[in-house]
């Protein structure tokens, strides 16, 4: 199954991708598949990632002008696969993202069918602890994407493993240094889901389920996501954002 399918897309979407474990490959891996069948696809973010290197798979524009952006948009939907686009690029190599106003200005453009947002960062940990300002979410979001890494089940809660660690503890009264089980790694997916704008959909993804023995853990993960942070999840995809094709499983909601 593809992840259009697995994510149940529609056109005119906003997509956002909050925690850890592999956001960037999900919105890449969106990206290269939806670019295959259709015009208009935007990715940006309301934070910072690395700035990708050229290809001829999309077109890369950074302004600090909305006004300049929009017109560059408007100019170059149809000449590449799809469109990065970003404020500057920084001294650390990253590229500065656009304000979650912009993410809702851009969905009003006619040919604009799809927008692909990476809304917090997690310093290529697999989990996270959100701050009380994070996820950055546009209000028009359509569909939130809680990510983690199934690597991180088993690892001690430090911060090593888990992003903000002590902050993970203290929200989930947890001691620092303990196992990430289950029960914690969807604690902290349900701080993000509890951020979901009103009228989005919630699918989580559990990544790098290729690892031996973790399709069975990611399992147990989806399950628990499914019974404790119902009615708001409406189902969980699992697989991995490097491979292709991604999608490993899906487990559905069982309640109406």
């Amino acid at each position: 199954m593809r992840l259009k399918e697995a994510f149940g897309l529609q056109e005119r979407e906003v997509i956002s991708l909050a925690g850890g474990g592999g956001k960037t490959a999900l919105l890449f891996a969106l990206a290269e598949e939806l670019s295959s069948g259709r015009q208009g696809i935007i990715l940006t973010t309301t934070t910072k990632i690395w700035a990708p290197d050229p290809s001829p798979s999309f077109g890369l524009f950074l302004s600090t002008q909305f006004s300049v952006l929009r017109e560059w948009i408007s100019r170059h939907l149809e000449d590449h696969p799809y469109l990065i686009v970003g404020q500057e690029k920084l001294t650390d190599g990253k590229m500065r993202g656009i304000p979650p106003q912009w993410v809702e200005r851009l969905a009003s453009i006619s040919r604009v069918s799809i927008l692909l947002v990476e809304a917090d960062g997690a310093a290529g940990r697999s989990l996270k602890a959100p701050r009380e300002d994070e996820p950055v979410l546009p209000e028009n979001t359509s569909l939130l994407v809680p990510v983690v890494g199934i690597d991180v089940l088993g690892s001690p809660l430090d911060e090593q493993h888990v992003f903000r660690a002590e902050l993970a503890a203290r929200l989930l009264h947890r001691q620092t240094g303990g196992e990430v089980t289950p029960e914690v790694a969807a604690g902290l997916l349900g701080l993000i889901l509890k951020r979901r704008p009103s009228g989005a959909r919630a699918i989580p993804f559990i990544n790098k389920v290729d690892l031996p023995g973790s399709l069975e853990k990611g399992k147990a993960l989806a399950r628990y996501l499914l019974t404790h942070e119902s009615p708001q999840v409406a189902r969980v995809v699992l697989g991995n954002a490097q491979l292709s094709p991604p999608v490993r499983e899906i487990l559905d909601n069982p309640k109406p």
